[in-house]
């Protein structure tokens, strides 16, 4: 496994405490009757004044500089807390304007960076090669208006701007407190990250150029993505661990059961060398075939884990595994969404694959 500095350590011991205060106050899993989810603003407001929402951005344009590998770290953690706030989501707008240019995006990434607006993806605006369902045509762009319907946006309710890309390629800010936008709740299959639908009419936007160096950052965004996968399938185990030495069955914990043990195990090794790709793809950042690669590869491992580890905790935990009061659904739910959002294990593999020919 990569190595992490004292630097690094201390900032992921530093992301868990925050999120272990922030858990005290809004405990996993919420309250059947406090759903639908809204933006955890304190805890959104402690991340920016830490620095933390944009630890990967540029310190040029504000941010803190540091590398993917530190905003991997981080996404694990948020990814074990599963807390109601947008961090991968945030982390793609981030990526994606500091591959902009012009005086708007730089303004745009300083209000994200320092909690001032909260900025989400249309995710299913973005290229194929990061959403695989992509719907090219769901804007349309005229002059300075965009109109369109957008099925599922994170936060959607919550957001006060949209970051979109339009069937040419062009990066498209909305602002979703302005005319032209309706806005509404749609059922989510993670509870912690509500959606919404937002329909666009003739809604007044903004396209923001491309910087000139690098393309769209494929490979920052599929590993936080990654990255944010193995914290929640980190937990998941850590929880079904604990229980399994906990609970009793026939004079003896069921965690001695070679059923029992051997499946934990087996998840265990599976998130550690999930870990460690993402650990690689983080270290050795870039825009070339490589590093989308690297991506790929620790974004099927990653999916893969989770998936399991998530399904195999709740099994374990039995029947209290299956009711709202217990987190396993809630942890369950978040690995099943993203895999709803990025894709099956086949076509991860597929696209994998594709890629590797291609090269």
């Amino acid at each position: 496994m990569v190595g992490l500095t004292a630097e690094q350590g201390e900032l992921s011991q530093t992301a868990a405490r925050v999120l272990a205060d922030a858990a005290r106050k809004d405990p996993l899993p919420p309250e059947f009757a406090a759903l639908p989810l809204e933006l955890n603003r304190p805890l959104w407001d402690t991340l920016a004044e830490l620095g933390l929402l944009g630890l990967a951005v540029p310190e040029s344009v504000g941010g803190g500089g540091a590398g993917l590998l530190e905003q991997c770290l981080l996404a694990e953690r948020v990814g074990a807390a599963v807390p109601a706030v947008p961090f991968a989501p945030t982390a793609a707008v981030t990526a994606v304007l500091a591959r902009c240019a012009g005086s708007q995006a730089a303004e745009v990434l300083g209000e994200v960076v320092s909690g001032g607006a909260v900025v989400v993806p249309a995710w299913e605006t973005f290229p194929a090669a990061v959403v695989p369902g992509r719907r090219s045509s769901a804007l349309a762009v005229s002059g300075s208006t965009v109109t369109g319907t957008l099925r599922a946006v994170p936060f959607g309710m919550d957001a006060d701007r949209l970051l979109a890309i339009e069937p040419g390629g062009a990066v498209v800010l909305v602002q979703l407190t302005g005319p032209g936008v309706r806005r509404a709740r749609v059922p989510s299959l993670d509870i912690m990250e509500p959606l919404a639908s937002v329909v666009l009419t003739a809604a007044p936007c903004a396209l923001v150029p491309w910087s000139q160096a690098g393309g769209f950052p494929v490979a920052e965004i599929l590993t936080v993505l990654a990255a944010e996968l193995v914290g929640t399938g980190q937990r998941a185990l850590d929880g079904a661990v604990s229980y399994a030495m906990q609970r009793r069955q026939f004079g003896r914990p069921i965690g001695s059961f070679q059923a029992i043990k051997h499946m934990l195990a087996d998840r265990y090794v599976q998130l550690d060398a999930a870990r460690l790709l993402v650990h690689t793809a983080a270290s050795d950042p870039g825009s070339g075939p490589g590093a989308e690669l690297a991506a790929r590869t620790a974004l099927v491992a990653a999916s893969d884990a989770a998936d399991a580890a998530t399904a195999d905790a709740l099994q374990a935990h039995g029947g209290i595994g299956f009711t709202w009061e217990h987190p396993s659904h809630v942890l369950l739910k978040r690995a099943r969404a993203r895999r709803a959002l990025l894709g099956s294990a086949a076509r991860q593999l597929d696209a994998l694959a594709t890629h590797l020919l291609a090269r």
